[in-house]
């Protein structure tokens, strides 16, 4: 009977896990990005939530400030509960976001971004649910490398191969225009009608976005994961999730 009642426990209280990869060219954001999250979201080691409502924006932005980020080489995971915004919480359709956000688990890897770590990137993407993709929307002269590392992703041959042999980035794609609080930075409207108009075209039938934020100042963090998640749940269908 322990057992049994034990067995119904663990799968009642199983969690919806996600894996998404965190992936850009080098000084992008990517680790800052992946820092930032691991503060605003338990892990899911943790059982207190986190409640960011009630501290100071800047405290999550002065810990990150002051904290040494170096360049990943190799990978940095993290796994953390997922949690829905207050903000979200108070729309329309709050009652059925909620249900639909809760028990979720978001697996990140961070992969190094510089050209050298860039072919290890395709051997986690068979087990992904979905990718962030980071841009330095300062950097104007690697805007065409961010296209083309996009395209080499979308058109890699590991990814799903259907019954007439076609490649199928069957995950959504969220494409996260960083380092927006700087004067020299493009903004969405440029980015959207520049190099990156070409990405939505080729890409077209893709679940794709491209927002601006601030990962340093926490500028756009929580809505763009939000959309994630959301885009996540939508394509079950097609990833089912792991249960942990």
């Amino acid at each position: 009977m322990f057992h049994l009642a034990s067995s119904l426990y663990t799968q009642y209280t199983k969690r919806e896990q996600y894996n998404v990869l965190i992936l850009g060219l080098d000084n992008a954001g990517k680790t800052t990005f992946l820092e930032h999250i691991k503060l605003l979201y338990p892990t899911s080691t943790e059982t207190k939530a986190k409640n960011t409502d009630k501290e100071p924006k800047t405290l999550t932005i002065d810990i990150l400030k002051n904290k040494k980020i170096l360049p990943t080489v190799g990978q940095n995971t993290t796994t953390i509960k997922f949690e829905s915004s207050s903000e979200s919480e108070t729309t329309n359709t709050a009652s059925a976001s909620n249900n639909q956000f809760n028990n979720i688990n978001l697996k990140f890897w961070d992969l190094g971004g510089q050209k050298s770590l860039r072919s290890m990137w395709s051997r986690y993407f068979r087990s992904c649910h979905g990718i962030i993709f980071i841009i330095d929307s300062t950097d104007t002269e690697r805007f065409q490398e961010c296209y083309e590392t996009l395209m080499e992703i979308a058109h890699d041959e590991l990814w799903f191969v259907d019954s007439n042999n076609n490649n199928l980035l069957n995950v959504p794609i969220l494409m996260l225009a960083n380092k927006q609080d700087l004067p020299q930075a493009v903004d969405l409207v440029s980015l959207k009608t520049g190099v990156f108009i070409q990405v939505v075209s080729e890409l077209e039938a893709t679940d794709l976005k491209l927002l601006p934020v601030s990962v340093l100042n926490n500028q756009g963090l929580t809505e763009s994961l939000e959309w994630l998640v959301s885009r996540l749940i939508y394509n079950k269908a097609n990833k089912m999730p792991e249960y942990k």
